[in-house]
């Protein structure tokens, strides 16, 4: 009998153990065809940028706990240093658990520029980019 409930005990927290979700360890902001990855610190606040000739982008915010799921603060600040422009996106979303590894949209850019030559001829531009994160474990 003692071995019975030794037995039972030691099968229940074996269990119980295996069951414990992993907590995310980073976020993904993927951007036109780019990522950047920040790690999630033990204050469980993140952050990384990418400062190159062509733009300059800001990935910072906070991740908490929700259980299961987690909440998760995002600040994007996209600069681009060849048009002069600068985009923010400021938002707050709930992960679900099962939607780690899944990229979830957050915003997008719409660029329309109109540009004339000296012999008045006239150039439309219009282009798009969407900025997803992703939570991963």
């Amino acid at each position: 009998m003692k071995n019975s409930i030794l037995l039972a005990l030691s099968v229940f927290t074996f269990s119980c153990a295996a069951n414990q979700d992993v907590e995310p360890k980073s976020v993904t902001l993927i951007y036109d065809q780019s990522k950047l990855t920040a790690e999630i610190q033990a204050d469980n606040h993140f952050e990384a940028h990418v400062d190159n000739e062509k733009e300059r982008i800001d990935l910072s915010g906070t991740m908490k706990k929700l259980h299961p799921d987690y909440q998760l603060d995002v600040s994007v600040i996209k600069a681009s240093k060849i048009k002069h422009a600068t985009n923010q996106i400021n938002t707050s979303l709930v992960i679900k658990q099962r939607d780690l590894e899944k990229p979830v949209l957050i915003g997008g850019v719409y660029d329309h520029t109109v540009v004339t030559d000296e012999n008045d001829n006239v150039e439309v531009t219009e282009s798009a980019s969407i900025m997803s994160v992703k939570l991963s474990q």
